[in-house]
């Protein structure tokens, strides 16, 4: 049954440095850390605990550290602490806390202890602009006010990606009381508003005029690159001295199904692969059914073309327009390659006597790729093997060495492809990484370089670079696609819980700027239970251009 799909964007935001890792459900200890507020002795530093590495105080203590007013609701376990106008509100064992009604990720939600409300240190100090460091070799905490007007983005980064046509940021001043303008005509030290526009001057007629603590919201947002540009003004509308201001890049993301392949169920059948002919018609398998789907992209109408011999996973086209498909095999059966030759892809329906096994003996058959001589590469799931097989179909294996991490997936050799260097990458999903390897002239095999390793990547699947020169990963157990650069820089694009467009992501293709994903939906990481969703579906990501 269809349900209702909500999209978001994971947005880790870096509060949590060297001390911090996730304390949804770990117990506190007396923390045995020095802390040093403005060169002093903090006056919570006997109280504090730590909590999965993370320092945790009294919120009053705390609250009083900063100036900021604390209200602590003990029926809902909330505490909101608010500052010129500003306000944070944290909820226990909520993973996320909200400033200035704006949600926002944090791995450090508020905890009870002993019965009272303790704040994780980190999170609100930077929150309200000040600064903090840890110095690990003599255990020491150091906490710094921050005494210069200014003020804080939440829910957008520099070249982050924001998924949908909805932006929703929200600006905390620092050191600067948050004022109506209207009501507080005349300029005072101290005192003003922010001016923020999208893609626009801060200073212009168009810009946003905030005059409290309240989410700034641009709606209608283009797929592409865009600039919220932001400036601290005074009672007068003009920019304090010295001026106070930022410009922040970003990419917009148009999100939405392109087809449901199963409507009257959201789990059951099973999608693996997905891959796009020269005309831009994108194709898929039901690996239960057996049945190959063709889509078209403009109306999302899918067809089945035929059934297959036996099931398939990974799908890629020659550059003469036949069809392979990947078939890894198991339990005393042979993987193989079958191949659907471009006649037989002319015109609609057709018999399955015309799907080829192009090779055998390629087990854990997966992910393929085609190099510029027109060699397919074959990878080996959890064999960790890559098979080569040259046009007229004599294949030889390479052994990669890629070696899994977690037990639970054995996965070491998944998606393929090859970058514009002229090398091969590969995903391995068991360690969340990324690697690459030079191929040789002579068919040999260089040796294996570690691209990006990455929480991120928890899941690395299928792999394709965009149009951008990036290779773009479906994070299959977290429910996401994330743009790894050849320097190994890695950026979340769009990711969501099981209630998300993304469930389980598997494989990508795209076309021109646009981004088609296969919804897996297997019943594991982020997307556990599977029930909430949509179920096998192509999901369409809309990158836009420049």
């Amino acid at each position: 049954m269809r349900k209702k799909v909500v999209v978001s964007l994971a947005v880790a935001l870096a509060y949590l440095g060297s001390l911090t890792s996730s304390a949804m459900a770990a117990d506190a200890v007396k923390s045995d850390l020095k802390v040093l507020l403005s060169g002093k002795a903090a006056d919570f530093s006997d109280h504090a605990y730590l909590v999965d590495n993370s320092l945790y105080a009294p919120y009053e203590l705390i609250a009083k550290a900063v100036g900021a007013e604390a209200k602590w609701d003990a029926m809902t376990k909330t505490l909101t602490l608010s500052k010129d106008g500003n306000t944070i509100q944290l909820t226990a064992d909520t993973a996320e806390q909200k400033v200035n009604g704006l949600a926002v990720v944090t791995g450090t939600p508020l905890q009870v202890i002993n019965g009272n409300a303790y704040v994780p240190v980190r999170l609100v100090y930077e929150t309200f602009g000040n600064q903090i460091s840890y110095d690990s070799q003599i255990r020491t905490v150091s906490l710094a006010t921050y005494a210069q007007p200014g003020f804080k983005v939440f829910g957008v980064g520099e070249q982050q990606y924001v998924t949908g046509s909805e932006l929703r940021a929200s600006v905390v001043t620092l050191n600067q009381s948050l004022k109506d303008y209207t009501q507080n005509k005349e300029p005072k030290k101290g005192e003003g508003h922010i001016h923020a526009a999208l893609d626009a001057d801060p200073l212009g007629e168009s810009a946003l005029q905030i005059t409290k603590g309240e989410p700034v919201i641009f709606k209608n947002l283009k797929p592409g690159e865009h600039t919220l540009n932001v400036q601290l003004v005074g009672n007068d509308h003009k920019a304090i001295q010295p001026e106070v201001k930022q410009a922040i890049k970003f990419r917009s993301v148009g999100a939405s199904i392109l087809t449901d392949l199963d409507p009257e169920k959201g789990t059951g059948m099973r999608i693996e692969g997905v891959t796009g002919d020269k005309q831009g018609r994108l194709y898929t398998i039901d690996m239960d059914s057996k049945q190959l789907f063709r889509i078209a992209p403009e109306t999302g109408k899918a067809e089945v073309l035929t059934v297959l011999p036996r099931s398939a996973t990974g799908m890629v086209f020659d550059s003469k327009g036949n069809l392979y498909m990947a078939s890894g095999g198991g339990q005393g059966v042979d993987g193989v390659v079958l191949r659907v030759p471009a006649k037989a892809l002319e015109g609609g329906a057709f018999d399955s006597s015309l799907v080829e096994t192009f090779v055998s003996g390629t087990n854990g058959a997966n992910g393929l790729v085609f190099d510029a001589s027109g060699n397919l590469y074959v990878s080996g799931g959890a064999t960790g093997n890559v098979y080569v097989v040259k046009p007229n179909g004599e294949s030889k294996v390479w052994a990669s060495g890629i070696a899994a991490e977690r037990k639970e997936q054995l996965i070491t050799v998944n998606g393929l492809d090859f970058g514009k260097d002229g090398l091969l990458y590969i995903a391995n999903t068991s360690s969340g990484e990324i690697h690459r390897v030079k191929v040789n002239a002579d068919g040999s095999f260089g040796k294996v370089e570690r691209v990006a390793k990455d929480p991120l990547l928890y899941g690395a699947d299928g792999i394709m670079f965009g149009p951008d020169g990036d290779l773009y990963v479906c994070a299959n157990e977290r429910n996401a696609i994330v743009k790894v650069t050849i320097n190994g820089k890695v950026t979340e694009v769009a990711a969501n819980d099981n209630k998300g467009i993304l469930e389980f992501p598997a494989s990508l293709h795209f076309v021109g700027n646009t981004l088609y994903i296969s919804n897996f939906d297997v019943q594991r990481g982020a997307n556990n239970p599977n029930a909430p969703g949509i179920g096998a579906s192509i999901v369409k990501l809309e990158l836009g251009g420049k």
